[in-house]
């Protein structure tokens, strides 16, 4: 299901002018971590985030270990990546990424949307609770908890749809170059 991965950076976002040398030097990095791995990748940034994208068949499991050694990287997320939908197709979207990444649906929530692309419909808040509210409707052995939740899955609104629910941390750091 998983063919990207969003990459979060910490102390890189607070340099300023010369942020894009560290982006640059941690993409760098990334890249040549990943040139041992089996399969595709293409190492992208856009609007202060980096994604990694996969083509083809790959090696989930060895993609994640390479990453984890790369300094400068917080958090490594596997994302899926939709075109920009209806509300009605996003809903549909985020419960089958629910029904697919979650067998036991006896489990608590919280949806966390992110409106980057402000021309989008309705507010942050709104989307939330829609979402959320889908989610309960299609699994009603759910619950929301909005302060403890088992799983926090987050919708960033961009050109794209990016949905994701797991942070896997990373060295942290300063990227190496």
């Amino acid at each position: 299901m998983f063919k990207a991965f969003l990459v979060k950076y910490a102390e890189i976002g607070i340099k300023g002018k010369n942020r894009y040398l560290f982006e640059d030097a941690l993409i760098r990095q990334m890249e040549y971590v990943l040139k041992d791995v089996e399969g595709t990748f293409r190492v992208t940034k856009e609007q202060g985030r980096i994604y990694v994208q996969t083509e083809g068949e790959f090696d989930y499991d060895e993609t994640l270990d390479a990453l984890k050694r790369v300094f400068g990287i917080a958090y490594i997320c596997p994302v899926v990546i939709r075109e920009k939908k209806k509300k009605k197709k996003l809903a549909a979207d985020v419960v089958e990424y629910v029904d697919h990444i979650y067998p036991d649906k006896n489990k608590t929530f919280k949806v966390y949307v992110r409106r980057a692309k402000k021309t989008y419909p309705g507010t942050s808040m709104e989307l939330s609770a829609d979402l959320g509210g889908r989610i309960l409707d299609a699994y009603p052995q759910m619950h929301v908890d909005v302060h403890h939740p088992e799983i926090l899955l987050t919708v960033e609104i961009r050109e794209k749809i990016y949905i994701y629910s797991e942070s896997i941390p990373g060295p942290g750091g300063m990227p190496i170059g």
